[in-house]
């Protein structure tokens, strides 16, 4: 949406004429849901996606603070952009500081020049109102994100905790209580999936039979058959 760099610098182009390009927007988002389910990397590709549009909206945001300078005149007053001076007439000097403004608006961090008219006022106004709403939704899904590259691991450890629990609550010696956490560290460090809903679901039968043996014995030795066990 940025004017094109065939009209003179002075005189940009309107940018309502390349708004049309804003309707690609859907055709975008469909790339990048066909490849978040492809990528291998999904918690890391959903982390760019958001710096990537946090970057579109501050550039859009840019163009129409650019267009409203454009409207109201260049250098009118200390709040449009001021097209005076050798630099400020470069496409270059003008993008980078509409991009600088646009930043510093939506994130609230910086000072800007004071508006002087209505329209300079409305605009700010809404810039203000959409940088918190747009910026208290990032944070929460960049939040999100996070939170859930870390469930495999909060879920493994959860598992272990169980199985410790379990070894302790039924006196299993260290040895095989050592081989079964041996056993777990070995799926993790694979990455074999840990969920069943059980913890000896996990296990291999030579294993679950050792700790069902550890635990009945007591229990079969009390038959006559197994007493020389």
């Amino acid at each position: 949406v940025y004017p094109s760099t065939s009209c003179p610098s002075s005189v940009p182009c309107p940018v309502i004429v390349r708004v049309n390009r804003l309707f690609r927007l859907p055709r975008m988002l469909e790339f990048f849901d066909r490849t978040e389910t492809r990528t291998g990397y999904p918690n890391s590709f959903r982390i760019c996606k958001v710096v990537f549009a946090i970057l579109v909206l501050i550039h859009w945001n840019a163009c129409f603070y650019f267009a409203i300078s454009y409207a109201i005149g260049f250098g009118t007053d200390n709040w449009v952009y001021n097209l005076s001076g050798a630099k400020n007439s470069t496409l270059s000097r003008q993008y980078i500081y509409s991009f600088y403004w646009s930043t510093l608006t939506l994130t609230t961090i910086g000072e800007t020049p004071q508006p002087e008219n209505d329209v300079e006022y409305l605009f700010v106004v809404v810039d203000f109102l959409a940088g918190v709403l747009i910026f208290a939704t990032i944070v929460g899904n960049i939040g999100s994100m996070i939170s859930n590259m870390n469930v495999a691991r909060v879920e493994f450890q959860n598992k272990m905790d169980g199985v410790k629990q379990y070894m302790s609550f039924r006196r299993v010696s260290k040895e095989l209580e050592a081989k079964v956490i041996r056993w777990f560290a070995y799926t993790w460090a694979n990455k074999q999936a840990i969920d069943e809903d059980r913890v000896l679901a996990a296990l291999p039968d030579k294993l679950k039979a050792e700790i069902a043996i550890h635990v009945h014995l007591d229990t079969l030795k009390q038959v006559r058959i197994f007493q020389d066990c």
